[in-house]
């Protein structure tokens, strides 16, 4: 289904993730990537999701492109 005023552009999503031991050390991993997709034309889609298991820290930025 094409949206109105889009013609044939096709909406494509993207997961980054950043997993690190340092909280800090994920987040700065993370706004690099993020950055670089971001001069490639891609917007974050939302806020980054954090998650935790007993080692690392894991975050994730989804991502759009149209």
């Amino acid at each position: 289904m094409e949206a109105e005023g889009k013609g044939s552009q096709e909406l494509r999503y993207d997961i980054v993730r950043s997993s690190s031991s340092s909280l800090v050390s994920a987040t700065n991993k993370l706004i690099t990537w993020v950055n670089m997709k971001i001069e490639l034309g891609w917007m974050p889609l939302g806020a980054p999701i954090l998650d935790k298991d007993d080692e690392k820290y894991h975050i994730l930025q989804p991502l759009t492109k149209l």
